[in-house]
Parts: C-alpha cells; structure tokens; sequence
C-alpha cells in the first residue's frame, strides 16, 4: 500500500486513536496502524520503517505519552529519515476537525512527494528481491522517476533502480528496432528473386538461432554457474561478441577455489581471523584444522586437545570492532551498520541473513544469505558481489588476516573464495586519494591526497620514502615530464599551486579570479602548463614564472577534462556538454571540434594512447550510445565506435587509462568497480569487483625491470588505496577465458564441486528456419 497515512501513537492513547481511525475510514483515507503490540526489537524495526518508506503523511497523535516513548522516538526518526511530511495533532481535540485536517495535509504531501514515494518503495522492493528485471519501471515511469534528480539527492538504490531500469528500456528499444528491421527486410525481401530472398532469410535465422543460444546459455550460467562454466570452457574460442557474452558471464561469478571436509559436524571458525591454519570447532567440542595454503588437501586434522586453542570459539561471531559494528537478525534482509556506535548504513541484501563478519580492514561485510555469500562495500553501503558455488547456505564466516579471502563453514565442509584485485601498494584509511602519478624514475611513483600529502612511494614494496605536506585541500595534480614538479589544484578559487618534488617549496601559481581549475597538464617539454577551468576557457602558463601568457578559446563554455597526446603536440579537451576538442601545440589557432560523445555527458578524463586512440570517459560511461572509443584509420582520420560496459552500481567514471603498448584499456567508475577491454574488439571485458571506494585515478606503467615486456596498472581510490594490478593484455580474448573458464572446471571438480556425470540440461532454443 502507497500514499498512507502512517499513525504514530501511544498505546495509553488507544481509546481516542480508535475512534479517530474510524474517522478516517469513514472518508475513505487509507492509514497503517500497529495494533499488535509486538515487541520493540529487530523485525519490529524493520516492518515499522517499510510502512514509514511508503506513507504518505506521518501523523503525530501528539500527547505526554507519546512524548516519553521509545518506540514512537523510533517511527519519528525514520520519517526524517525518508523525508516524510509530518502533521501533529493534540490527543483529545474534536475527531471530526482533526480527520479533515489529516485529509486535507495528505492531498498535499501525495502531491509534493507522491511520486518520490513511489520511486524510493520500488526501488526497495527491486533490491530486496535480488535485483532482477521484475519490478522496473517502464519508460514513462523511469524518465518521471529521473526527473527527481533535479529536486532531491537520490539514494544508492534508487540510483541503481533507474539505472537497471533504463538499460532495460534500452535492451527493449534495441530488440523492437531488430523486430522492426526484420519486419523490413522481410517485407523488402519478398519483392526481390526467391533465391535472394531465401538466402535473407536464412542468414536472418542463422543470427536469430546464435542470439536464442547466447541468451538461453546466460540463461544455465545465472541458474547453475558450474554448467555455466561447462558451456564456456566447451567453446571453440573464436572471437565472436556472442561468445565473448557467454564467457564474461561465467567467469564474473566468484566461485569456491577450496574447499575440504570435517570428519565432525562443524559448529563455527575456532579463529575470528584465518592464519597460517584454518581451524574449525565441531559442535561436539572437537577442534579440526588444516593449513590454510595446502590447496591440495582435502579432509581436517583432529587437533589433540595439548595443541587446541584453549578457548575453543573465543571470537568467533564477532562482527565487530572498536569503531565498526555490523548487525543483523536471523532471517533478515538486511543489515545494519553502526561507526561509532551510531547508525552508519543500512544494506538490503536481497535474501535471508545467516551470518555476517566484518573484515579486518573494516571496509567490507561478507554476508552468508540464501543465495551465497554477499560481499557488501561499507564506505558506500552497497552490495558488491554474491559469492555462489556452495551446495546450501553457509552458518558461519572467517576473513583471513589479509582480508584477500573468505572461507565459509557447513556442516562437515569448508569452502574458500578469493576476494581480492591485485595488490595493496598503500593504505590510509582515514584518507582520500586523488592522483597517483609516476615519479622521477621507475621504481616510485606518487600517491596524493585530498588531505594535502603528497606521498613518494616505492613500486616493489610499497614503502613511502618521502610524504611533502602542501596544505589545504587538494583537488588534483599533475607532473611535469622530468617529475621534478607537480602542479596542484586546490578546492578554492586562485588554488593552484606547483610544488617542488625535491625540496618540497611551494610556489603559488597566478591565475584569474573565479578559475576553479580541474586537472592540469603540462607541456611535453615541460615548459608550459595547462589549466582548464570548469567554466571558462584553458589558461596557459609559463611554468618557470607561473605567470598566465595566454588563454585557449573553447567554443562552449567549461572544460572538464585535458590530456596530452603521446607525440606530445596536440591537446585534448573534454567539455561538461560530452564535447571532445583538439589543440595543437604550441597553441595558434581555436581548438578543433573531433567529436560529440553519444549522451553528452559530463567528460571527467580522456585516456589516449599511440595513433592516436582516444577514450572518454564520464557521466554515463558504459551506458548504450553513452561511450565511445576513437581509433586512428590508415587515412590519418579518427573511427568512434561505442561500447556497453556498465557496472551494476555505477555510470560514472572518473578515470580512464591504456596499458603501455596500447593493446587494453581500463575504466575506473565510482563504485571502485574496474573494467578492463582489449583494444581491438572491446571484448571481452573482465571486471575487478574487489576495489573498496570510487575509483579517483588510474596510473598505468611498465613493470619495473621488465624492459618494457609487460605493465602495471595503479589504482587510487577515495578509501585511501593504492592497488596494484598487472596487466595481462592476452587474457582477453574468447581464446584465453576458455582456457580459464577449463582450469576452473577442472578445479571445481577437483575439489569435489561439480561433477562431469550428471549434467544438467542445456535449454535449445527452437527457431523455424525459412523453407
């Protein structure tokens, strides 16, 4: 039920509200109203909010006693909470009066708010339901949804919602114009020779069978992920778009690459944390334990009461820490999050709860729900990832020290998955990164912060070997090419700054009043630096004066984004209107117009490579017609070809970045999701799920020692994070993720989790072929 009136009251007051309900009744006003007086916990909280979320108007009926309650206090603060409109009214006052006035104050707040009412309930229903495609909003319905964004800060899920909706709405579209063209080419084919026209017709079922097969494949992946690897490891590996969708699919879904038996019934992890053993407590009081890296292993060890822990289970349940405390209830689905000791998140899971460990870093919860292991992201209260592939609910969770794996308990077996991205370089929790940016020679780089630092850091061991402090709020940076110098842009207007790497003296740089300035370039000698400000033109600077020579008239006003090419004489330029522009160097004529980016969204970053390739990237990024990518042609000119690649939390990306020899690309988003492509062909992409916080820069270098044989790419992250990825530019292709998608089979196999005997069946589409 929506558009309610949700009825706060105190039982003492019971008598006068019962008659005011009839009220109500009798002019046909629709009301919640708890009656049954169940108790204050949990559940109780739960349902009490969801009613709250879909009223329309939270009426007060206002008194000493409900002034002294807990509960009421409880219903209060979820209203401000979802921004309800509150009436009070005075226990005792003339019902009659009072009813109209609830009419009356109703009728308002369904017309002021009605329609987010509707967005916020659906969006919640859509999420606790696993996310699926019942529920969304249809296209008239999405864009009245979206048309809020111009009234009120939507939340994540809803966020997700109207994105998950408009893909739909896009797919739709998409399938209606092929319906539509096949309907035309068939009407056309009819007034052509038969032969042409069987010919059509059977090129026109052969595209329509591999679709019907791709889908009922995505189909066996999302049921059971195990035949889904089956149908992906059984693939020929050429490099089709339909068999790049089916082995992208597969390999997304996290599955157990361990596992072992207990020869007892296991209760819970002996240990909060996982070492150098994993040891598990059986319900009859017995300890089991097996090395956590003999992968090879399959059944526990008694441990002999002399090497047993002697507080067999102390820790273990603990979801909490001295800042952080995870809460959840048997059944639920959700949790909630509280910082020091007060509400932070609160995360829909999608299914029952059965238990839940916050992991040593405190930045993830893992989850063990109906449907797997659900790995929520606490810096933004999101779900991130359903670990799948255990035969039935797990009862009990264990983080190893290094928060790179989760290892689940049931019954008398232990599963483990992997749940990291490469590797931690730097780690400052209580900070912000913005850049990450090479150094003068390439063993370091530098990490800076929102907080000022600027940090010099070691490649190998990610030890800092000097930090600069700047002072104030850094928005962004850059390097000149000798990295001897960084030029940093502060949150104030007149914030620029360029900072000696050596010394550390800062040096104010004068640029006119009102320039807020997004990231600056310099020149490839080094000598001139670029600022673009957001609502103006570029401004170009004499970086040993730091004076302003000159200034690059941009068509239209606000440049977001600039790059260097790599011959170093030209400058790209990315406007908030989704407009690319080139520059050459030194500037003499107006920036040239090169592309109008499909959405026109807001460009944050433009990552180029040899040839040159551009890629921009910003609002909207990996929606369909959102996101293009240039490619140099043998006349010298530019081919824009698009591409799908959006993350489920996400269509904003703030960085962007091609591996060194150009071959992959990489896109950061804010959700910290990150998508890797090959260059060519755009598929198939493989997605690191595992980076905690907003992508904010992505650094991309050749690996130390390597004489440019291979690459790394560097990951900052708002969370304060430096992770280190390297690049493997011959992982994607159909050709390797089959040879993947095989090893991981074997494996599951091995490890006593699929079973090649009994398969089960693969749907086959039917398709009537011409005659």
């Amino acid at each position: 039920m929506l558009h309610h009136v949700f009825i706060s009251y105190s039982r003492l007051d019971s008598t006068w509200v019962d008659n005011l309900v009839r009220e109500l009744e009798a002019r046909g006003i629709d009301y919640w109203i708890d009656r049954r007086g169940i108790p204050f916990s949990v559940p109780w909280r739960e349902e009490v909010e969801d009613a709250v979320q879909a009223g329309g108007l939270f009426l007060v009926c206002d008194s000493e006693h409900w002034r002294a309650s807990a509960p009421c206090a409880t219903e209060a603060a979820y209203a401000v909470q979802y921004g309800k409109v509150r009436l009070d009214i005075s226990v005792g006052q003339d019902l009659g009066s009072a009813a109209d006035q609830v009419g009356r104050a109703l009728q308002h707040a369904v017309r002021r708010h009605g329609t987010a009412t509707e967005l916020s309930v659906k969006a919640r229903d859509w999420s606790r339901h696993g996310r699926g495609g019942k529920g969304l909003a249809p296209l008239k319905l999405g864009r009245k949804f979206a048309a809020l964004r111009k009234e009120r800060d939507l939340s994540q899920v809803e966020q997700a919602y109207l994105v998950a909706s408009r893909r739909r709405t896009q797919r739709q579209v998409a399938v209606s114009a092929a319906l539509t063209l096949l309907l035309v080419v068939a009407y056309t084919s009819a007034r052509v020779a038969p032969g042409v026209e069987k010919r059509v017709n059977e090129q026109l079922a052969e595209q329509a069978e591999q679709f019907m097969k791709t889908q009922a494949a995505l189909s066996v992946i999302d049921r059971d992920p195990y035949q889904g690897l089956r149908l992906a490891a059984a693939l020929g590996g050429n490099e089709s778009a339909k068999d790049a969708a089916v082995l992208e699919t597969a390999l997304a879904v996290n599955l157990p690459d361990d596992a072992f038996s207990l020869s007892a019934e296991g209760r819970q992890f002996t240990d909060p944390t996982i070492d150098a053993q994993v040891r598990v407590t059986a319900k009859d009081g017995t300890v089991w334990a097996r090395r956590a890296d003999d992968r090879t292993r399959r059944s526990a060890s008694h441990l002999p009461q002399a090497e047993a822990p002697s507080a067999a289970g102390a820790g273990a349940g603990d979801s909490t820490s001295p800042t952080v405390n995870v809460q959840w209830q048997p059944g639920s689905t959700r949790i909630q999050v509280l910082r020091h000791g007060k509400p932070w998140r609160t995360v829909v899971l999608g299914s029952s709860a059965h238990a839940a460990r916050l992991s040593p870093d405190e930045r993830w919860s893992a989850v063990a729900t109906d449907t797997g292991v659900t790995l929520v992201d606490l810096t933004r209260g999101t779900v991130r990832e359903v670990l799948r592939g255990a035969p039935a609910p797990l009862t009990d969770l264990a983080w190893t020290a290094r928060g790179d794996r989760i290892w689940g308990l049931r019954g008398r077996s232990v599963f483990s998955w992997k749940v990291s991205d490469g590797e931690v370089v730097l780690d400052k929790p209580d900070e912000w990164f913005q850049d990450v940016l090479p150094a003068h020679d390439g063993a370091h780089l530098w990490v800076v912060s929102r907080e000022g630092k600027l940090r010099l850091v070691a490649r190998a061991t990610g030890a800092v070997i000097r930090t600069l402090n700047v002072g104030g709020t850094v928005n962004s940076a850059a390097v000149n090419p000798s990295a001897t110098d960084a030029a940093v842009a502060g949150a104030e207007s007149n914030g620029m700054r360029i900072v000696d790497l050596t010394t550390g003296r800062t040096s104010p740089v004068r640029i006119p009043s009102g320039c807020a300035s997004a990231r600056p370039v310099y020149s490839r000698d080094g000598r001139s630096l670029y600022v673009p400000c957001l609502s103006g033109n570029v401004l170009v600077i004499d970086a040993r004066t730091r004076q302003v020579t000159g200034e690059i008239d941009v068509p239209e006003p606000g440049v977001n984004a600039l790059t260097l090419v790599p011959s170093g004489n030209q400058l790209l330029l990315g406007t908030g209107k989704g407009s690319v522009y080139s520059v050459a160097l030194p500037p003499s004529s107006s920036p040239a117009f090169l592309y109008q980016v499909g959405c026109g969204p807001r460009i944050a970053d433009i990552a180029t490579a040899p040839g040159p390739w551009i890629l921009p990237v910003g609002e909207g990024t990996g929606l369909a017609g959102c996101t293009q990518v240039a490619r140099p042609k043998d006349d010298g000119s530019l081919r824009w070809d698009s591409l799908i690649d959006s993350p489920p939390d996400s269509v904003l990306a703030l960085a962007a970045v091609f591996d060194p020899s150009g071959s992959a690309f990489a896109i950061g988003f804010s959700d910290g999701s990150v998508a890797l492509h090959p260059s060519t062909n755009f598929l198939p992409r493989q997605m690191l799920p595992h980076i905690v916080g907003g992508v904010r820069s992505l650094l991309s270098l050749p690996t130390a020692g390597s004489g440019g044989r291979g690459g790394d790419l560097y990951v900052a992250t708002r969370s304060g994070l430096v992770i280190r990825v390297p690049w493997c530019t011959s992982c994607l292709s159909n050709k390797a993720m089959v040879r993947t998608a095989d090893q991981r089979l074997r494996r599951a196999q091995t490890i006593g989790l699929y079973s090649p005997s009994a398969p089960s069946p693969t749907p086959t589409p039917t398709v009537r072929k011409s005659t």
